[in-house]
């Protein structure tokens, strides 16, 4: 395999796990403190949440 090639992928898959892993560390940060503020505001909230069931209606063109 050539040297560029090989050093182009290894650069690509590189910048791929580093995006990867920086989203997901903040995804898993902000749900942390999301949960954190809701046990914080109400310690006895239910961890889950339902929502209501709503209807939409529209015209059929």
């Amino acid at each position: 395999m050539n040297t560029s090639r090989t050093t182009r992928l290894a650069g690509l898959l590189g910048a791929i796990l580093m995006t990867v892993s920086v989203n997901m560390a903040l995804l898993w940060k902000f749900d942390t403190v999301a949960q954190q503020g809701l046990v914080a505001a109400n310690p006895q909230a239910p961890a889950s949440a339902t929502l209501a069931a709503t209807a939409t209606a529209a015209r059929r063109s």
